[in-house]
């Protein structure tokens, strides 16, 4: 034993190291929350979580020049394409190949339609506002009336690579275009929209989606909640007081 050092002073300064260790902890935790997707139905709840984020509403002019067809009131553009053209997602159509439609532009309502013919991926891993494993949120709103928009799954992969199904609102009765929005502190790499575990579909009898207005983002700034503050509080008090029993241990 090093001279001048009993085991009972070692001793509390190591019980007073694990208070601190714990201390941390305990705040890191209760700061970070539990990684666990959101599901949102209001737009304005969903965008209110969200430091920047970008939405596309299908009106850029590229869209209206088709590279697969070019026509008035529709365009069908391929993969490359139609991710090229606003550049913050990469689109799939995984039912049938480089059918990236956009629809409604003679009405002045430019839409997506890639899941009309069936099934379609977005991939947010090359966004400017995210990052290599995704992006915080994303949110659409979906046109179930519009579209005749049903039997649809969103097939979520997470940054960390886990998976998650969830469904999206659609009829009948075919009316409106309600929001759908998810958010995780996994990050979003990708969501595919189709049939379960991301299960491709050519069948509008079984499936179909159509979206506007996608938006994705990253998260605000989460300033600590007064509990956490007075977890960390109470941690330092734990260390304050271990440090004095310490002391007085040392010069006894």
């Amino acid at each position: 034993m090093p001279l001048g050092v009993s085991w009972k002073s070692r001793r509390s300064g190591a019980v007073t190291a694990g208070l601190f260790v714990s201390a941390l902890t305990l705040v890191s935790l209760a700061s970070a929350g539990v990684a666990n997707a959101v599901i949102f139905n209001d737009r304005g709840a969903f965008e209110a979580t969200l430091g920047t984020s970008i939405t596309d509403d299908y009106s850029s002019s590229g869209y209206a020049m088709g590279d697969v067809f070019d026509n008035v009131t529709s365009d069908t553009h391929s993969d490359a394409n139609m991710s090229a053209i606003f550049g913050e997602t990469r689109y799939s159509t995984t039912g049938a190949p480089d059918a990236n439609t956009i629809s409604g532009q003679a009405s002045g309502n430019p839409h997506y339609c890639g899941g009309c013919p069936g099934s379609y991926l977005l991939d947010f891993t090359t966004t400017s506002i995210g990052t290599a494993n995704g992006v915080f949120g994303v949110g659409l709103d979906v046109l179930v009336g519009l579209e005749i928009v049903f039997g649809t799954t969103a097939f979520v992969t997470y940054g960390d690579g886990t998976t998650e199904n969830f469904a999206i609102p659609g009829g009948p009765p075919f009316a409106g275009s309600p929001f759908w929005g998810i958010t995780d502190p996994r990050l979003i790499s990708s969501i595919a929209f189709g049939l379960p575990n991301g299960g491709t579909n050519t069948d509008n009898s079984v499936q179909r989606m159509a979206h506007d207005n996608l938006t994705i983002g990253m998260q605000a700034q989460v300033l600590p909640e007064p509990a956490t503050l007075a977890l960390f509080g109470l941690g330092l008090a734990s260390l304050g007081f271990a440090m004095r029993r310490r002391g007085s241990a040392s010069s006894g």
